[in-house]
């Protein structure tokens, strides 16, 4: 029988730019091994995405089939209208600390663009993305298999990746009401999941995919029974403002703490996985991808045309240095087509 293959995405604000090239490298390769184009799409079987990495997860799933090239095109011209500085906005959010830094609007006008009134349920490949509802202190998945199943629980796709993406102090709560009219108000995902990599792991334990993929798949995996993808947006060795900050009060720890948190959980989940798949019969099920950055900065925001050039850089070196492990992955995604 075949593996289960899962790609899960981290967030990380502009550096979604890193996994964007990635699964570019990915979708090229496959394409070039099978003698046709391919969409990332068809050599996974289950994408699951927190912020950033869940916008990421909507495209590659959505039923507008874009190809990982145009997605790596739109990441690279779309952060400046994202993330565009007003300043009278700028001087009464007092950076973020009395109010949001940016505008959802741009946000919302891009979702609807590319999703229009796509619903979740019409992933055409099994897609869970993470957000957290402040009302009821809860962490939310929207889930597409779930959507199908339960129509209570069917989302606008467009309403999903801004629900994912409402990092606080950057952007505002996302209001979204249900068929059922339940009221959510969302934040991003990453302020529990920022890398869902686990998540993906547990959420693919209670699938059968033989009944929903109709392929040659396990039903409800174990570890041994799945190859795991996990993408990251980057790292550092550390804080670089930490001298900065070590002697600073609360407002000055506002938006680096945001930053700071998001890639400490990150680095916890991927210890987690470590530890379940080193157990299983073949360790190698597991794959962690994130490039360190060298030139890109950690910032979500900074949509700098130099910014976003410095972490493709740091994306395309990770690459050129860690070809073989990607091939070993393009190859492992094919046999377990």
């Amino acid at each position: 029988m075949k593996k289960l293959r899962i790609l899960s995405i981290d967030g990380g604000g502009v550096k979604g730019i890193i996994p964007a090239i990635i699964c570019e490298y990915l979708e090229t390769e496959i394409s070039k091994k099978v003698g046709q184009k391919i969409y990332l799409h068809e050599y996974f079987d289950l994408i699951v995405g927190t912020s950033t990495g869940g916008i990421l997860g909507a495209l590659y799933t959505s039923p507008n089939y874009h190809s990982a090239q145009e997605i790596v095109e739109l990441y690279k011209n779309c952060g400046d209208k994202i993330f565009k500085k007003n300043i009278i906005r700028r001087v009464s959010s007092f950076g973020g600390i009395l109010r949001p830094k940016y505008s959802t609007k741009a946000l919302e006008e891009l979702a609807n663009s590319l999703f229009g009134e796509i619903n979740l349920s019409d992933t055409v490949k099994p897609f869970m993305s993470t957000s957290y509802d402040l009302i009821r202190a809860k962490e939310i998945f929207f889930d597409s298999l779930n959507a199908k199943r339960k129509p209570l629980k069917n989302f606008k796709l467009k309403d999903v990746v801004i629900a994912t993406s409402s990092a606080p102090v950057y952007f505002n709560a996302k209001r979204l009401i249900s068929l059922n009219d339940d009221v959510y108000n969302c934040i991003d995902g990453g302020i529990f999941a920022n890398n869902p990599a686990l998540i993906a792991y547990a959420e693919a334990r209670n699938i059968d995919f033989k009944k929903y993929l109709k392929e040659d798949k396990p039903s409800f995996p174990g570890s041994d029974d799945m190859i795991l993808i996990s993408i990251g947006t980057g790292k550092k060795e550390g804080y670089k403002n930490y001298e900065h900050l070590k002697t600073k009060g609360g407002a000055k720890w506002v938006v680096p703490i945001i930053d700071i948190l998001f890639s400490a959980q990150s680095n916890t989940d991927d210890f987690v996985l470590r530890k379940i798949f080193d157990s299983s019969k073949n360790k190698w099920n597991y794959y962690r991808l994130n490039p360190r950055l060298y030139r890109g900065s950690l910032e979500l925001d900074n949509k700098s045309n130099n910014n976003i050039e410095n972490l493709s850089y740091d994306a395309y070196e990770f690459i050129k240095n860690n070809k073989d492990k990607l091939d070993d992955i393009v190859l492992q995604l094919i046999l377990n087509h």
